[in-house]
């Protein structure tokens, strides 16, 4: 019995470890019956947007090796786009057909001419570059397009492998489809937008608390077996 009984302590842990990331963009819970449909909440920041339901960002590990998430909250401090772990986010430039990390120009980055960048609805990734006229001396703004988030989406049936809370990668033998926003396979982004992840309250408490009662029971009986052992052995004495 210590096997099934460690094994119910396992799921209770992971059901309570589901909980303590409510609410946090990108968060899958584990087990499938706490999942919710895509929930956004209005955010005033024009690098946050949500993917359509079953779509995921593409971005770069430490190691250079793509993951995906569902974490829209994205930065531009320093001229590239990145997920709120710094990770690097891919996206189609020029018409390419693979996504390489999205990055604004590197001499406008070093002559600081990078500012206001925002992510439209079909992915597109742009900023306003500050130039000034040679003639007039005027300055004005420019909007540049760097280029068009990816996304990504596994075969149906298909459950990735969490990598952390809020980062998945794909199971061995599988290849997801990558594209663009607002083509097809995928829908377009919702923009100044939060994603508050997937996990179900109310599904959530229920399946800690059926994690809990299959311990308890399991406890049980293995207290009543050994009950039943330490009478049989009294007999025999």
């Amino acid at each position: 019995m210590i096997a099934p009984i460690a094994d119910a302590l396992a799921r209770i842990e992971a059901r309570a470890e589901d909980l303590q990331h409510l609410f946090e963009g990108g968060f899958e819970p584990g087990d499938a019956r706490s999942m919710r449909a895509t929930n956004a909440l209005p955010y005033l920041d024009a690098l946050s947007v949500v993917a359509p339901d079953g779509a995921y960002f593409v971005a770069l590990d430490a190691r250079g090796r793509s993951t995906f998430t569902r974490a829209g909250e994205f930065s531009f401090d320093d001229g590239t786009l990145r997920g709120r772990d710094r990770t690097p986010v891919l996206g189609f430039r020029d018409g390419g057909a693979s996504p390489v990390p999205l990055r604004a120009d590197p001499v406008d980055i070093a002559l600081g001419r990078v500012a206001g960048a925002a992510i439209e609805s079909d992915g597109t990734l742009a900023y306003q570059r500050s130039v000034v006229d040679p003639r007039s001396g005027e300055r004005r703004a420019e909007r540049v397009a760097i280029g068009r988030l990816a996304l990504a989406r596994f075969p149906a049936g298909t459950q990735p492998l969490r990598r952390d809370p809020t980062h998945v990668v794909a199971p061995p033998g599988v290849a997801p489809t990558v594209g663009r926003a607002g083509e097809n396979p995928f829908g377009r982004l919702t923009t100044f937008a939060r994603d508050l992840g997937r996990l179900d309250p109310l599904a959530g408490l229920e399946r800690l608390e059926e994690a809990y009662l299959s311990f308890e029971a399991m406890r049980a009986a293995n207290f009543a077996r050994g009950s039943l052992e330490r009478g049989a052995l009294d007999l025999v004495k």
